[in-house]
């Protein structure tokens, strides 16, 4: 359908900025953008290669294209997988808030920050910031749009204010810890369960 020039991938990609429609080629343009910034976050290209200035550029085009209006979906975590190796785009949320930190070596501060953005969320959506607090029964509809339809579900609800739980906890300990040096793969793997707990509660369904 979008074949251009040798067919190559590059050409596909071409063929269809060319010849999709400009929602299309917007979306296509805002995971590209969002690849190159998850491979540059994992060391596997050059921060240096994409400047700042061409990275905002491309973005604005991007929303242009799109009529500036986020598709749903780009706020999920998606990832993908290949040769052993996974790939995952964090929730849109927490790794806009976090980015600089994480470029700028700042693993502790991102990590806490990551957390802040966790339960801020909570508590909009449910008007509590303790989880255990949050997570009440009353609170269902509010966080997952239904009440739990069995006991399986009632255990997997119990099971995400845990998972909150956990993130107030280690946040707690961040706060009241003076920032230290962290390893970034351990940073990233705390940034990972502040985006899955901030995708949990994001969705109404679970």
């Amino acid at each position: 359908k979008y074949l251009y020039g040798s067919g190559s991938k590059a050409n596909r990609l071409r063929g269809l900025w060319l010849n999709a429609d400009d929602k299309l080629v917007g979306k296509s343009v805002t995971k590209l953008l969002e690849y190159v910034e998850n491979q540059i976050l994992i060391d596997n290209l050059k921060k240096e290669d994409f400047p700042e200035k061409r990275m905002q550029a491309g973005k604005a085009v991007a929303e242009r294209l799109s009529g500036k209006k986020t598709d749903k979906k780009e706020s999920k975590s998606e990832a993908t997988f290949k040769d052993g190796n996974i790939n995952i785009l964090l929730q849109k949320d927490i790794f806009d808030h976090v980015q600089k930190l994480l470029n700028d070596g700042h693993y502790f501060n991102a990590v806490e920050e990551a957390y802040k953005v966790v339960r801020k969320k909570l508590k909009d959506v449910s008007g509590k910031e303790k989880a255990t607090d949050a997570f009440s029964a009353s609170n269902y509809e509010k966080i997952f749009g239904h009440q739990p339809v069995d006991g399986v579900e009632s255990d997997f609800f119990e099971g995400i204010k845990f998972l909150h739980m956990a993130i107030q906890f280690l946040r707690n300990e961040k706060a009241h810890t003076p920032a230290r040096k962290l390893d970034k793969n351990l940073a990233i793997h705390y940034i990972s369960l502040a985006s899955l707990a901030y995708d949990l509660i994001n969705r109404k369904q679970v």
